[in-house]
């Protein structure tokens, strides 16, 4: 072979010609002139070092050569245009910027692990994230000003009426927060949910899933007179100073705890909560929010 490299464009060019039987027909198709056509056909043949077309009764045909070239040059330029649309989706994607939600319980815990991830692989992408509770984020999905949601409490009603999927991404061990000079931090039977007094517990306020699943798990009709936050790291606070424990989910334990906090698992089976992926029946995500559910369903966000 003379050259080096095989050029697209003159691939492209031989391809043309022997589909449509004359050099100026291929011509007129890729919209060059005939002595473009015929110098740019005539290099890839030196480049080749032989003979690519012959003329004969019906127009122009390929050589023997030339044949055995058209047996790879479709799939080249196929693949060339594949990798083509690829670049061309990238070049589309640094320009572009998604949005997405999560609730408060699992933003400060999951979006420094996601947004390193998202933004290695396409770090020109802005993001915006809503930090919201269920409600709200359900209705700004449902009204289209966000693409996705990141919770863990969807009702099938919500669902129905809103128009609304979810995709489960992981189950969520729901664990025991406690002050370190409690008696259950240290001994050897891991704590039941039944077993806790319900005036010990520090509450998240009203609006929050992870309440309600609490009340659940610990077999409580409703919230009792005792202290009530907002904030995960405020209830955490509350039990480093003892005034009383917190359930906690397990993502919460990947940051640093206060250093006068215990963390125990509870007897299994364990309390847990569903993490969901929530986006709008029936709408296409773009293609940066579909990488971000992408990272999320392929990742192992629980360990």
């Amino acid at each position: 072979m003379a050259g080096d490299f095989l050029d697209f464009k003159q691939l492209r060019y031989f391809a043309e010609t022997v589909q449509c039987g004359t050099m100026s027909a291929a011509a007129k198709r890729c919209q060059v002139s005939q002595p473009a056509m015929s110098l740019a056909i005539h290099e890839l043949e030196k480049r080749l070092g032989e003979q690519l077309l012959t003329r004969g009764r019906r127009g122009v045909v390929p050589t023997d050569a030339g044949r055995m070239l058209l047996a790879h040059t479709d799939r080249i330029l196929a693949e060339e245009a594949r990798l083509r649309e690829s670049f061309d989706k990238r070049g589309g994607l640094r320009q572009s910027e998604v949005t997405f939600g999560v609730i408060p319980t699992i933003a400060p815990y999951l979006l420094p692990l996601l947004l390193r991830e998202f933004r290695s692989r396409l770090p020109g992408v802005k993001t915006m994230v809503l930090e919201n509770r269920t409600p709200d984020l359900i209705k700004r999905i449902s009204d289209g000003e966000i693409e996705l949601a990141i919770l863990s409490d969807v009702t099938k009603e919500d669902r129905e009426s809103h128009r609304l999927t979810t995709r489960l991404l992981f189950d969520e061990p729901l664990m025991l927060a406690l002050p370190r000079r409690h008696e259950w931090a240290h001994r050897k039977k891991d704590p039941v949910p039944s077993e806790l007094n319900a005036e010990d517990l520090i509450h998240l306020t009203g609006g929050h899933c992870l309440r309600d699943q609490v009340l659940e798990a610990c077999r409580l009709n409703q919230v009792r007179q005792g202290l009530q936050c907002d904030q995960l790291e405020t209830a955490l606070a509350m039990v480093a100073a003892d005034l009383g424990m917190a359930v906690i989910p397990k993502l919460a334990v990947r940051n640093t705890l206060p250093e006068q906090v215990v963390v125990r698992s509870f007897q299994k089976p364990a309390p847990s909560r569903k993490i969901y992926l929530l986006k709008k029946k029936d709408v296409t995500l773009s293609e940066a929010a579909n990488e971000i559910a992408n990272i999320l369903v392929s990742d192992g966000w629980q360990g």
